[in-house]
Protein backbone atom coordinates (compact mmCIF):
# COMPACT_ATOMS: atom_id res chain seq x y z
CA UNK A 1 0.00 0.00 0.00
CA UNK A 2 1.46 3.33 -1.10
CA UNK A 3 0.53 6.49 0.79
CA UNK A 4 1.42 10.05 -0.16
CA UNK A 5 1.50 13.08 2.13
CA UNK A 6 1.40 16.62 0.72
CA UNK A 7 2.55 19.45 3.00
CA UNK A 8 2.74 23.22 2.73
CA UNK A 9 3.61 26.07 5.09
CA UNK A 10 2.08 29.35 6.13
CA UNK A 11 3.31 32.29 8.18
CA UNK A 12 7.03 31.55 7.89
CA UNK A 13 7.84 35.10 6.76
CA UNK A 14 10.13 37.20 8.92
CA UNK A 15 8.43 38.65 11.96
CA UNK A 16 5.47 36.26 11.95
CA UNK A 17 4.46 35.54 15.59
CA UNK A 18 3.23 32.05 14.67
CA UNK A 19 4.17 29.74 11.79
CA UNK A 20 2.34 26.66 10.53
CA UNK A 21 2.85 23.66 8.27
CA UNK A 22 0.01 21.37 7.35
CA UNK A 23 -1.34 18.91 4.85
CA UNK A 24 -2.94 15.56 4.24
CA UNK A 25 -2.08 11.91 3.73
CA UNK A 26 -4.00 9.37 1.67
CA UNK A 27 -3.53 6.33 -0.52
CA UNK A 28 -3.58 6.43 -4.33
CA UNK A 29 -7.31 5.72 -4.53
CA UNK A 30 -8.15 8.52 -2.10
CA UNK A 31 -5.97 11.07 -3.88
CA UNK A 32 -7.48 10.09 -7.23
CA UNK A 33 -10.98 10.77 -5.87
CA UNK A 34 -9.81 14.07 -4.43
CA UNK A 35 -8.23 15.25 -7.66
CA UNK A 36 -11.26 14.27 -9.73
CA UNK A 37 -13.73 16.11 -7.49
CA UNK A 38 -11.47 19.10 -6.73
CA UNK A 39 -10.70 19.46 -10.44
CA UNK A 40 -14.41 19.74 -11.21
CA UNK A 41 -14.85 22.27 -8.41
CA UNK A 42 -11.98 24.42 -9.68
CA UNK A 43 -13.36 24.27 -13.22
CA UNK A 44 -16.84 25.28 -12.04
CA UNK A 45 -15.44 28.27 -10.13
CA UNK A 46 -12.85 29.06 -12.83
CA UNK A 47 -9.86 28.63 -10.53
CA UNK A 48 -6.64 27.59 -12.26
CA UNK A 49 -4.14 27.81 -9.39
CA UNK A 50 -5.25 27.91 -5.77
CA UNK A 51 -3.52 29.98 -3.12
CA UNK A 52 -5.54 30.48 0.05
CA UNK A 53 -4.12 33.96 0.61
CA UNK A 54 -5.27 35.01 -2.88
CA UNK A 55 -8.80 33.86 -2.07
CA UNK A 56 -8.79 35.81 1.18
CA UNK A 57 -7.47 38.98 -0.45
CA UNK A 58 -9.47 38.66 -3.66
CA UNK A 59 -6.40 38.46 -5.89
CA UNK A 60 -5.71 36.64 -9.20
CA UNK A 61 -8.35 33.94 -9.91
CA UNK A 62 -10.43 35.26 -6.99
CA UNK A 63 -10.54 38.88 -8.13
CA UNK A 64 -14.02 40.33 -7.85
CA UNK A 65 -15.43 37.47 -5.79
CA UNK A 66 -18.14 38.29 -3.28
CA UNK A 67 -17.89 37.09 0.31
CA UNK A 68 -20.69 34.60 -0.33
CA UNK A 69 -18.83 33.11 -3.31
CA UNK A 70 -15.66 32.74 -1.25
CA UNK A 71 -17.58 31.01 1.56
CA UNK A 72 -19.26 28.66 -0.92
CA UNK A 73 -15.97 27.69 -2.54
CA UNK A 74 -14.28 27.28 0.86
CA UNK A 75 -17.09 25.03 2.08
CA UNK A 76 -17.16 22.89 -1.06
CA UNK A 77 -13.37 22.44 -1.06
CA UNK A 78 -13.30 21.47 2.62
CA UNK A 79 -16.22 19.08 2.06
CA UNK A 80 -14.32 17.30 -0.72
CA UNK A 81 -11.26 16.99 1.50
CA UNK A 82 -13.37 15.61 4.35
CA UNK A 83 -14.93 12.93 2.16
CA UNK A 84 -11.85 11.77 0.26
CA UNK A 85 -8.64 11.96 2.33
CA UNK A 86 -7.37 9.78 5.17
CA UNK A 87 -5.99 12.27 7.67
CA UNK A 88 -4.75 15.82 8.09
CA UNK A 89 -2.16 17.40 10.36
CA UNK A 90 -0.99 20.94 11.01
CA UNK A 91 1.97 21.88 13.23
CA UNK A 92 2.51 25.29 14.81
CA UNK A 93 5.50 27.01 16.34
CA UNK A 94 5.49 30.40 18.07
CA UNK A 95 8.29 32.82 17.32
CA UNK A 96 8.97 33.27 21.06
CA UNK A 97 9.36 29.52 21.52
CA UNK A 98 11.65 29.30 18.51
CA UNK A 99 13.85 32.02 20.03
CA UNK A 100 13.95 29.91 23.20
CA UNK A 101 15.08 26.93 21.09
CA UNK A 102 17.85 28.98 19.47
CA UNK A 103 19.01 30.23 22.88
CA UNK A 104 19.58 26.71 24.23
CA UNK A 105 23.15 25.49 24.69
CA UNK A 106 24.55 24.61 21.26
CA UNK A 107 27.98 22.94 21.28
CA UNK A 108 30.38 23.85 18.53
CA UNK A 109 29.78 22.20 15.15
CA UNK A 110 26.11 21.66 15.92
CA UNK A 111 23.39 22.83 13.60
CA UNK A 112 19.95 23.98 14.64
CA UNK A 113 16.80 23.51 12.60
CA UNK A 114 14.69 26.23 11.03
CA UNK A 115 11.04 26.70 11.98
CA UNK A 116 10.16 25.09 8.65
CA UNK A 117 12.15 21.96 9.43
CA UNK A 118 10.87 21.61 12.99
CA UNK A 119 7.29 21.75 11.75
CA UNK A 120 8.10 19.27 9.00
CA UNK A 121 9.44 16.82 11.57
CA UNK A 122 6.28 17.19 13.67
CA UNK A 123 4.04 16.57 10.66
CA UNK A 124 6.11 13.61 9.51
CA UNK A 125 5.93 12.02 12.98
CA UNK A 126 2.14 12.26 12.99
CA UNK A 127 1.79 10.96 9.43
CA UNK A 128 4.04 7.97 10.12
CA UNK A 129 1.91 7.18 13.16
CA UNK A 130 -1.32 7.42 11.16
CA UNK A 131 -0.08 5.19 8.36
CA UNK A 132 1.28 2.67 10.85
CA UNK A 133 -2.16 2.26 12.44
CA UNK A 134 -4.06 1.61 9.20
CA UNK A 135 -4.86 -2.14 8.86
CA UNK A 136 -3.17 -3.51 5.75
CA UNK A 137 -1.82 -6.78 4.44
CA UNK A 138 1.41 -5.44 2.96
CA UNK A 139 4.21 -3.22 4.26
CA UNK A 140 3.12 0.40 3.66
CA UNK A 141 5.24 2.91 1.80
CA UNK A 142 5.08 6.63 2.47
CA UNK A 143 6.03 9.27 -0.08
CA UNK A 144 6.15 12.93 1.01
CA UNK A 145 5.73 15.94 -1.28
CA UNK A 146 6.55 19.54 -0.29
CA UNK A 147 6.07 22.71 -2.31
CA UNK A 148 9.30 23.78 -3.94
CA UNK A 149 11.00 27.11 -3.51
CA UNK A 150 11.24 27.47 0.25
CA UNK A 151 14.60 28.68 1.57
CA UNK A 152 14.82 25.85 4.12
CA UNK A 153 13.69 23.02 1.85
CA UNK A 154 17.08 21.31 1.89
CA UNK A 155 17.04 21.22 5.69
CA UNK A 156 13.86 19.15 5.47
CA UNK A 157 15.64 16.83 3.02
CA UNK A 158 18.56 16.48 5.42
CA UNK A 159 16.29 15.61 8.33
CA UNK A 160 14.26 13.15 6.26
CA UNK A 161 17.38 11.34 5.11
CA UNK A 162 18.75 11.24 8.67
CA UNK A 163 15.60 9.50 9.90
CA UNK A 164 15.44 7.09 6.96
CA UNK A 165 19.12 6.14 7.10
CA UNK A 166 18.90 5.18 10.77
CA UNK A 167 15.99 2.82 10.29
CA UNK A 168 16.61 -0.90 9.87
CA UNK A 169 16.48 -1.91 6.22
CA UNK A 170 12.86 -3.10 6.13
CA UNK A 171 11.51 -0.08 8.01
CA UNK A 172 13.70 2.28 5.98
CA UNK A 173 12.02 1.09 2.82
CA UNK A 174 8.68 2.28 4.26
CA UNK A 175 9.88 5.87 3.76
CA UNK A 176 9.70 5.89 -0.02
CA UNK A 177 11.02 9.37 -0.76
CA UNK A 178 10.72 13.12 -0.37
CA UNK A 179 10.15 15.24 -3.46
CA UNK A 180 9.05 18.76 -4.37
CA UNK A 181 6.39 20.12 -6.70
CA UNK A 182 4.24 23.22 -7.24
CA UNK A 183 0.54 24.07 -7.12
CA UNK A 184 0.33 24.56 -10.87
CA UNK A 185 1.29 20.93 -11.54
CA UNK A 186 0.17 19.28 -8.29
CA UNK A 187 -3.46 19.76 -7.22
CA UNK A 188 -3.02 17.98 -3.85
CA UNK A 189 -0.69 20.80 -2.74
CA UNK A 190 -3.71 23.09 -2.97
CA UNK A 191 -5.33 21.05 -0.18
CA UNK A 192 -2.17 21.40 1.92
CA UNK A 193 -2.05 25.16 1.30
CA UNK A 194 -5.76 25.45 2.12
CA UNK A 195 -5.39 23.64 5.46
CA UNK A 196 -2.12 25.28 6.51
CA UNK A 197 -3.35 28.81 5.77
CA UNK A 198 -6.83 28.28 7.24
CA UNK A 199 -5.42 26.81 10.45
CA UNK A 200 -2.75 29.52 10.69
CA UNK A 201 -5.37 32.22 10.12
CA UNK A 202 -7.49 30.82 12.92
CA UNK A 203 -4.49 30.48 15.22
CA UNK A 204 -3.41 34.11 14.83
CA UNK A 205 -6.98 35.38 15.23
CA UNK A 206 -7.73 36.67 11.76
CA UNK A 207 -11.33 37.49 11.03
CA UNK A 208 -13.20 34.72 9.16
CA UNK A 209 -14.08 35.19 5.50
CA UNK A 210 -17.65 35.85 6.55
CA UNK A 211 -20.69 34.13 8.01
CA UNK A 212 -22.41 31.35 6.07
CA UNK A 213 -26.11 31.97 5.51
CA UNK A 214 -26.96 28.28 5.95
CA UNK A 215 -25.53 25.11 7.44
CA UNK A 216 -22.29 24.14 5.69
CA UNK A 217 -21.54 20.81 4.04
CA UNK A 218 -18.07 20.68 5.55
CA UNK A 219 -19.35 20.80 9.13
CA UNK A 220 -21.61 17.82 8.45
CA UNK A 221 -18.95 15.78 6.66
CA UNK A 222 -16.03 16.36 9.05
CA UNK A 223 -14.86 13.04 10.52
CA UNK A 224 -12.62 14.32 13.30
CA UNK A 225 -9.55 13.22 11.37
CA UNK A 226 -7.43 16.37 11.49
CA UNK A 227 -4.80 16.93 14.17
CA UNK A 228 -3.25 20.17 15.48
CA UNK A 229 0.27 19.86 16.92
CA UNK A 230 1.78 22.69 18.98
CA UNK A 231 5.57 22.62 19.22
CA UNK A 232 6.03 23.78 22.82
CA UNK A 233 9.24 24.23 24.78
CA UNK A 234 9.28 20.66 26.10
CA UNK A 235 9.18 19.20 22.59
CA UNK A 236 11.74 21.75 21.40
CA UNK A 237 14.15 20.58 24.11
CA UNK A 238 13.92 17.05 22.74
CA UNK A 239 14.44 18.29 19.20
CA UNK A 240 17.42 20.30 20.40
CA UNK A 241 19.03 17.11 21.74
CA UNK A 242 18.37 15.29 18.47
CA UNK A 243 19.85 18.14 16.45
CA UNK A 244 23.07 17.86 18.42
CA UNK A 245 23.27 14.12 17.83
CA UNK A 246 22.60 14.62 14.15
CA UNK A 247 25.36 17.18 13.88
CA UNK A 248 27.94 14.89 15.47
CA UNK A 249 26.74 11.72 13.77
CA UNK A 250 27.46 9.58 16.82
CA UNK A 251 25.30 6.94 18.53
CA UNK A 252 21.81 8.26 19.15
CA UNK A 253 18.40 7.04 20.14
CA UNK A 254 15.91 7.07 17.32
CA UNK A 255 13.33 9.90 17.09
CA UNK A 256 9.99 9.17 18.79
CA UNK A 257 8.11 8.68 15.49
CA UNK A 258 10.64 6.09 14.35
CA UNK A 259 10.61 4.28 17.69
CA UNK A 260 6.82 3.99 17.43
CA UNK A 261 7.09 2.67 13.89
CA UNK A 262 9.66 0.03 14.87
CA UNK A 263 7.79 -1.07 17.96
CA UNK A 264 4.59 -1.44 16.00
CA UNK A 265 6.29 -3.66 13.43
CA UNK A 266 8.32 -5.54 16.10
CA UNK A 267 11.58 -5.15 14.19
Amino acid sequence: MIFTAYLDESGTHAGAPISAMGGFVGDARQWHKFEKRAGKLFKRFRVDIFHAIDMRRGHKDFKGWTVDRKIEFHDEFQHIINETLENGVVAFIRDDDYKYYLALDWPKKTRWDSKYTLMFRACLAHIVDVVGHIPQTKEPQLHVVLENGHNNAQDAVRNYQWVRDRLPHQAGRALAGLTFSNKQDCLPLAAADFFAYTAWSDKVGQKPLGVAKRATKSNRSYRGNMCWVDLNRDSLQSLHEQAIRMSYGGPASLPPDVEKLLARRKI
